[in-house]
């Protein structure tokens, strides 16, 4: 079971769209990318953020609002996709796909 959804901003531009999505805290081994030609799927884990303060054990939280466990995010694209040159980097708590948009030749 799916536990949340992280939030996403997609770009279009002339050749492809660019997906960023909000991973602070996942790691590059707990993400899961499968792209079709319309679709992109974006599975994954987040682990809890620990305290890195070292004043012994936690006593209590006094609020939670980072959510942690399982994600996924399904986005629909409106434009066929070139699957096998889709790309994907991390930055600052970012993850940013780019997915090249397959160029359809035009008949005169």
């Amino acid at each position: 079971m799916t536990a949340w959804q992280p939030s996403v901003n997609v770009y279009a531009h002339g050749d492809c769209l660019e997906v960023c999505v909000d991973l602070a805290g996942v790691q590059r081994e707990d993400i899961h990318i499968e792209v079709s030609a319309h679709r992109l799927v974006i599975r994954g884990q987040r682990q809890p953020p620990e305290s890195v303060l070292h004043h012994g054990p936690c006593r209590r939280i006094l609020d939670m609002e980072i959510l942690e466990g399982s994600f996924e995010r399904v986005i629909d694209v409106p434009l066929p996709i070139q699957a096998e040159r889709v790309a994907a980097k991390q930055d600052n708590g970012w993850l940013w796909i780019t997915l090249p948009v397959l160029q359809r030749e035009v008949k005169t």
